[in-house]
């Protein structure tokens, strides 16, 4: 690119291939192996739940790539598909709050696949990791709440992370990354109708985001051209999905000097972040509540109710959208995990009997900060007459309220462990650190990752 870059794209990709993983802050290098921790530790888990299974099954044997729950091998595009889906499959993925988008799936998935299938080093995966992160919540910045009324940023927003992550690890030139955007683009997809019936389907986003971001990559780096504006021309991503509000100049703003990495949150509930402040608020009034509960009112923002307003859910995964059956969970069991979510607990009369008593209230000034903060306030009447409330402006997890790095490898090896063992998980926890700088990810995944 022998001319400085004019569009939005253009911006982005020369910040991606420029990117050196040596040259990065201390804390976002940090940053980049605990996401790439927690992706890896859903990816295991997640490839038990039925999606996982599904796209398993779909999966061809055989390749340079690995399928992370069973540790087995195939193709990369089928990697990052299944990969990338897996890991969004328990909701228990990253995510950043002001964009409601979840960065690491579709980042991590295509940037281990292009590692794999590019026989790249770790700081080559690493350093498209951190690009991925930057690019995709970037553009989710960009799209905006309009956007995300119809579509899924973590699909639309998510195949450009995957394409940045993928083409950086595999060091594709500015003018190559451009192309790989433009292909990217023309892939951007994710429909909200999955919800409140087949919430199962939007683990499909995460995956073809990083199966599309991947596949871009690869053909960029083989000459297919691919469009520099596929962002802000009349025919392109902002023109087709973004109705009102858009923020262009957010898709490139502060490169390089604003890392957005910083702001993402390692989640400590295993559910949608819409329901995790009405968790957090239920769980402070759990020791005041005694003898019984007559009414409990939680106020959120419109948003927040929209995608997790389920009144009435059927299965696990369904609850894991349903603020009534996360508030029960709660206040019945003084914890949210994995285990809330499994029949017998969805069954339990004492949880359904306190999800009929929830009603959910749209607050006005909630909705006003909820591209800042996502509050919740919890309003319980008790049996005897009390009424008590709390409110919850942030969630374990976020920025502001940090899982450890203790916290974090515990729920690493509580993942993992799901697929492969308690002694497995521990000792893959234990050789993550040195991937960064390790020669080969190949060979790092075939030492580590082996059955």
């Amino acid at each position: 690119m022998n001319r400085p870059p004019r569009t939005l794209t253009e911006r982005l990709a020369a910040f991606t291939a420029a990117l050196a993983w040596d040259d990065l802050p201390e804390d976002v290098r940090v940053l980049a192996v605990r996401g790439f921790r927690d992706w890896l530790g859903n990816a295991a888990a997640g490839a038990a739940t039925p999606f996982g299974r599904a796209a398993l099954a779909a999966a061809r044997s055989g390749g340079g790539a690995t399928l992370v729950g069973p540790r087995a091998a195939t193709d990369p595009l089928g990697a990052a598909l299944v990969n990338g889906g897996a890991s969004h499959a328990l909701e228990f993925d990253d995510s950043h709050k002001s964009t409601f988008y979840h960065p690491g799936s579709p980042a991590c998935a295509a940037a281990f696949a292009a590692a794999e299938a590019g026989a790249r080093r770790g700081a080559d995966l690493f350093a498209g990791i951190v690009a991925g992160y930057e690019a995709g919540i970037r553009l989710a910045a960009a799209l905006g709440p309009e956007h995300y009324r119809i579509w899924h940023t973590t699909g639309t927003a998510g195949v450009f992370a995957a394409a940045a992550a993928a083409a950086r690890t595999l060091g594709l030139t500015a003018v190559q990354t451009v192309a790989a955007f433009g292909l990217a683009g023309t892939q951007a997809a994710g429909l909200w109708e999955v919800l409140p019936d087949a919430p199962a389907a939007k683990n499909l986003h995460a995956g073809k985001a990083a199966q599309g971001g991947l596949l871009a990559a690869l053909l960029a780096r083989e000459g297919v051209p691919g469009p520099a504006t596929i962002l802000e021309g009349g025919r392109g991503l902002f023109a087709a999905t973004v109705p009102s509000g858009l923020d262009a100049e957010a898709a490139a703003a502060d490169l390089g000097a604003v890392w957005r990495i910083r702001e993402i949150t390692f989640k400590a509930y295993p559910i949608c972040g819409h329901a995790m402040t009405p968790v957090e608020a239920a769980l402070q009034l759990r020791p005041e509540i005694g003898g019984g509960v007559e009414e409990i009112v939680v106020h959120s923002n419109a948003i927040s109710l929209r995608v997790a307003g389920n009144p009435d859910p059927h299965d696990g995964y369904a609850a894991k959208f349903s603020i009534p059956y996360c508030v029960a969970a709660a206040l019945a069991r003084g914890r949210v995990t994995q285990a809330e979510f499994e029949p017998a607990v969805l069954s339990d009369p004492h949880v359904r009997g306190l999800m009929r008593r929830v009603t959910l209230v749209a607050d006005p000034e909630f909705d006003r900060i909820a591209r800042t903060i996502r509050p919740a306030r919890v309003e319980i009447r008790l049996a005897d007459g009390r009424e008590i409330d709390a409110i919850s402006e942030t969630r374990r997890g976020d920025p502001e309220q940090p899982l450890s790095a203790a916290d974090l490898s515990a729920k690493f090896r509580t993942l993992a462990a799901l697929a492969w063992g308690a002694k497995a998980a521990e000792r893959v926890d234990g050789e993550i650190a040195a991937l960064p700088d390790c020669g080969s990810v190949p060979a790092w995944a075939a030492r580590v990752l082996s059955a």
